[in-house]
Parts: structure tokens; sequence; C-alpha cells
């Protein structure tokens, strides 16, 4: 994994996962607009305005 942190274990498959940052820097190379998951929209906003990550609660 040269260039990957996790990988499909069904296809081999190499990818990049990041942590949502409150400055916005979430991709991994330069400023981009991350690609959000419908369902999450709403827990990123509020991640976004200071609450924390769900299982994250106290650190």
């Amino acid at each position: 994994m040269f260039d990957a942190n996790f990988y499909d274990v069904q296809t081999d498959e190499e990818f990049w996962v990041s942590g949502p940052k409150r400055d916005r820097t979430d991709t991994r190379y330069g400023p981009a607009n991350p690609e959000i998951e419908p369902g999450a929209v709403t827990t990123y906003h509020a991640f976004l305005d200071g609450a924390p990550l769900p299982g994250r609660e106290n650190g």
C-alpha cells in the first residue's frame, strides 16, 4: 500500500480515507471540496460548527 491507508479485502482495491477537519482541509492533496455521503451531511455540518463526531464525544 504505497499510497493508501485502507484496502478492500474482497477486491484488493486500495484507497485513502481521511477524517474530517474543521478547517475544511479534508482532502489529501490540496484544497478541494470533499465528497460527503448524503446521510452524513447533517453530522458533517454539525461537526464544522463544533459538535463532536459520533463515537468521539470523549476525545
